[in-house]
């Protein structure tokens, strides 16, 4: 017998869209947690932990960006699809789609939450 445990998010209406342009992020406090909004610059949006997975920094502290890539030492350039939270204390990247530290090779994770557009409402599931 397998039983599935699934914990119900409660909705929460942070603020209107149009106060999160492409390529900003935006804190949201809902109660004890302090969330980071993000906004790529493709109009995805993000929600994740404003607490560096590295060290417990900021998130909202530092910079929203495109994730830099190579393919040869020397070459780089902006990844097309994948936008990172830069933590203002170490420049420690982390993804905001997954939660994910780019390059630390320990399963470093900041908590993710769904976000969603609802009538012009940036909504996120906690």
């Amino acid at each position: 017998m397998s039983s599935e445990y699934t914990r119900e998010r409660k909705r929460h209406v942070v603020f209107a869209l149009d106060e999160l342009a492409p390529g900003t992020s935006r804190v949201a406090e809902l109660g004890r947690r302090r969330i980071l909004v993000v906004r790529d610059e493709n109009g995805a949006l993000h929600a994740l932990s404003n607490l560096c997975p590295h060290q417990g920094g900021p998130l909202s502290g530092g910079s929203v960006e495109r994730m830099w890539e190579a393919d040869r030492p020397g070459e780089h350039r902006r990844s097309a699809s994948r936008t990172v939270a830069v933590c203002p204390w170490h420049n420690f990247e982390t993804d905001v789609s997954t939660g994910c530290s780019v390059w630390e090779p320990r399963p470093l994770r900041a908590a993710t939450y769904r976000a969603e557009v609802e009538d012009g409402d940036v909504v996120v599931y906690v």
